[in-house]
Formats: structure tokens, sequence, C-alpha cells
């Protein structure tokens, strides 16, 4: 819960929904807060990532890969998602879920399953998990950015054995040296989701809790390669803003918005977290300020 009198909730959602708006932090309205992120730092894990915001949200993720019959698995990705003091069943953990899930579905990413393949009887399952260790607010930004991370660095031990199931020994066979391994995404990039705030007219990039707080509602949109993708949808950002003054719905003109705020800030985001992910070969740990 906020700490803010009435006075200053007033005071700062008239800033905010200004022209141009006035953030207390003086970022720009396409800007994040200042992060910084590491990568490669679990040695048992086939990729990993943390990242860290400056209002003390941090964020560790780790994939494994196993070995595995498509048709016995339900799905070749699975996600799970830990938040410190929160219960596995909490609305927030389900809905984090689910939203890392949909971005990462076969819709808007479908090389990454088929990089997944092995052969017609044999695929890699992904086994994504993610631990937010603090939060300040909704950790949907620093969730998605260090799952990013994790899969740009996540390597596959290399295929010796035939991809043709008629000529494959009777499981795949592997390189046991590491050195070969191959990157999961290479020529591709995972999606992001892109967290934002809506205050009026105005649209906000990865709001602090006090911005949140005085929001009208909040929203967020995958981006993936270049270009703004789905689900573009309203979440719950925990605004004290009086419920039934709400326009249902989100605004067309705050839609539009939302498309050139994303379409304006993703590419950024991609570049530094791409500067990251290739730094990972100079050395095991790398703590790289971001924005």
């Amino acid at each position: 819960m906020t700490k803010l009198s009435p006075a200053e909730l007033s005071y700062l959602r008239d800033s905010l929904a200004s022209h141009p708006p006035i953030r207390p932090d003086a970022r720009s309205p396409t800007q994040y807060l200042p992060l910084e992120a590491s990568v490669g730092f679990l040695p048992a894990a086939n990729g990993s990532a943390r990242v860290r915001a400056s209002d003390g949200g941090e964020c560790i993720v780790g994939v494994k890969t196993t070995v595995v019959r498509p048709s016995e698995v339900d799905d070749l990705i699975s996600i799970g998602i830990d938040i410190e003091g929160a219960r596995d069943d909490d609305a927030i953990v389900l809905s984090l879920t689910s939203i890392v899930t949909e971005l990462l579905g076969s819709s808007v990413v479908p090389q990454l399953r088929k990089r997944l393949r092995l052969t017609t009887r044999f695929a890699y399952k992904l086994h994504i998990d993610a631990t937010v260790l603090a939060h300040n607010g909704n950790p949907l930004s620093i969730v998605t950015l260090a799952v990013y991370l994790a899969l740009k660095t996540t390597k596959l031990p290399l295929l010796l054995s035939s991809t043709d199931d008629a000529k494959a020994e009777e499981v795949p066979v592997f390189h046991d040296d590491w050195d070969q391994a191959v990157a999961l995404c290479e020529g591709f990039n995972p999606p992001i989701a892109l967290l934002m705030a809506v205050v009026g007219d105005t649209v906000l990039l990865d709001p602090s809790k006090d911005e949140a707080v005085v929001a009208d509602m909040g929203i967020y949109t995958g981006y993936a390669n270049g270009a703004v993708t789905g689900p573009i949808r309203t979440i719950d950002l925990g605004s004290l803003a009086n419920l039934s003054t709400r326009e249902p719905g989100i605004r067309p003109s705050a839609l539009t918005t939302v498309y050139k705020v994303a379409a304006e800030a993703g590419d950024e985001v991609i570049q530094s977290l791409d500067a990251i992910a290739a730094a990972e070969e100079d050395q095991d740990e790398n703590m790289v300020k971001m924005f």
C-alpha cells in the first residue's frame, strides 16, 4: 500500500496526466526503471539470468532441459514461477504464470518449439523456473526480462545421432563436450512483455508502485523479433482509482498510444538485453547496467 497522502496522490496523478507527463523520477514515458542484469551464474542450468531493478525488485530464472517423447507430455515448455511471500495459488502467481506461458506460445514464437524437436519421436522439454526474490509492485517486467535473458543464453548439447528415426539410435546421442553446445535461440528472439500504466491520455512504460496506484488501468503487450505482438490485455496494478469511474475496456486512443510506446521502447530494450547475453561468452557472470 502506498504511503502517499490523498493530496500527494492527487498531485501525482495530475503530474502524470499533464502534457508532457512529469514522472517523479524524471523518466520519459518510454523509459524503464534503472536495471542491471547478470547471466550464466547457475552452473547446473542450461541457461540462467538475474535482473535487479532500482526499486528493489529482483528475479532469478533458470532453464533446464530434459529429453522426452512429445507424445507423452502436454507441452514442451514448462513454466514455474515462485514469488517470495506468495502462495503457489495466489492470484499474482497464477496470473504471471499464465502470461509467460501465453507469451511463449507456439503462435508467437513457432521457432522455439521447432528448435526443441530432435526427431519425430524425441524432443527437448524446457523447464523454466523463475523466482521473484523481491518486488515493489507488479513484477511482470523483471520476470519477462529475466526469462528472455535466460533463454538467450540457454545452450543445448550437440546432437550426434541422426534426426531420422529410421536411422537413429534407440535414444538420441549427444556430444559430451559442452564447448560444442548450440544456442537455443539462434536466429530468433524470445518475446518479452511490456507493462504500461494508463493515466488519463498518458501511457507510461514500466510504472513505479506509486504511478500504478493512481493509474486508470494497467496494460501489457508482447514484443518479439522487432514487432509488437499479442496479447494486448489489461492487468491489475493495484490502483486506488474509483472502479465506478473507470471506463470499461481499453479506449481506442489509449490502445493506439500503447502500441506506439511499445514499438518505440521494444527495440531499445531488446538491444540492451542482447548486449548482456552476448557478453556471457567473455566471462562466467556479468553484472551489467541496462538502462
